[in-house]
């Protein structure tokens, strides 16, 4: 990131003016009368002030990130929470958001420190950028410098949640396929039991507890035998590649709503993982840290 300031355009007529009065101030030095000369150096340095002002509170701003949360989703907003020493205008750029006023206000006790971002895809961060500007004091010339935020904790943002993909127990080769194995640990319903502790509570038969009036769930034919794994192969497009998690988070999402066990395969950076996912928050987490698997086998 840069760590020296930039003038936002437009520059040209705020530098135009400059000149004219430089000019100004050199010909009532040259021949003008006292109060002429006085009034010359006042504008004079009354705009140099204005137009270097900035630069100097940019180049000296401290903004730190002092909370943000651990996981968001994709298209949805984030909120982060920032201190900065002086009054900035905050551009977020990388995750992109709308711009912000952070710092000390003018009214005594009043801090706006938030600053939201709305993450295009899904991913592991751990840094924001942003661009801070300032056009203190007089508001003449916005000067502004791009910085990189660290963040006080990983930032997981999930892929929204999509439409469930048929998991297929014979895939082809091609990237982006879900594989599922056979499903050995769904039976058929044989009627309706009293709860018992332990139970999950997404087998609860809701129709049979409103006619017995108390807590009934579902009583299949056999045990369950195993877990459902589904593997996912993400393409190398990025659009293509978020189109898959979305429908992987579906399928994940829909097998756990059904009390299904669920092992989900993925490639991070570290390598293969195979793992079980017990609800959609870490199912998300796991998607955010997948990869493709050509982009990581061309990683050094």
């Amino acid at each position: 990131m840069s760590r020296w300031a930039r003038p936002a355009r437009p520059v040209a007529p705020i530098f135009v003016a400059v000149v004219i009065v430089a000019l100004w101030w050199l010909v009532a030095h040259n021949g003008g009368s006292g109060w002429v000369q006085f009034l010359g150096d006042l504008v004079f340095g009354a705009l140099c002030i204005g137009v270097l002002g900035p630069w100097l509170v940019v180049t000296r701003a401290r903004l730190t990130v002092r909370g943000a949360p651990s996981d968001g989703v994709a298209g949805l907003p984030v909120d982060i929470r920032v201190d900065a020493g002086s009054r900035l205008r905050i551009r977020p750029v990388d995750p992109p958001g709308d711009e912000v006023f952070v710092g000390p206000a003018r009214q005594k006790g009043a801090v706006d420190d938030r600053v939201t971002v709305v993450p295009v895809r899904r991913g592991v961060r751990d840094t924001v950028t942003v661009d801070i500007a300032s056009a203190a004091p007089f508001a003449l010339q916005w000067w502004t410098r791009r910085v990189q935020l660290p963040l006080p904790s990983t930032l997981h943002v999930s892929p929204r949640r999509g439409r469930p993909r048929p998991p297929s127990t014979s895939p082809q080769e091609d990237v982006g396929e879900v594989r599922q194995q056979p499903r050995t640990d769904m039976g058929l319903p044989r009627g309706a039991r009293r709860y018992v502790p332990g139970d999950s509570r997404r087998i609860v038969h809701w129709r049979a507890t409103a006619h017995a009036g108390k807590l009934m769930v579902r009583e299949l034919e056999q045990p369950s035998a195993g877990p459902v794994t589904i593997t996912v192969d993400l393409p190398d497009d990025p659009e293509e590649a978020e189109r898959v998690a979305e429908g992987v988070l579906g399928t994940v999402a829909q097998l756990l709503d059904t009390g299904a066990p669920v092992l989900l395969g993925t490639l991070e950076p570290s390598g293969p993982v195979l793992a079980p996912v017990t609800d959609r928050l870490g199912a998300g987490r796991r998607l955010a840290r997948a990869v493709a698997r050509r982009a990581d086998a061309a990683a050094p």
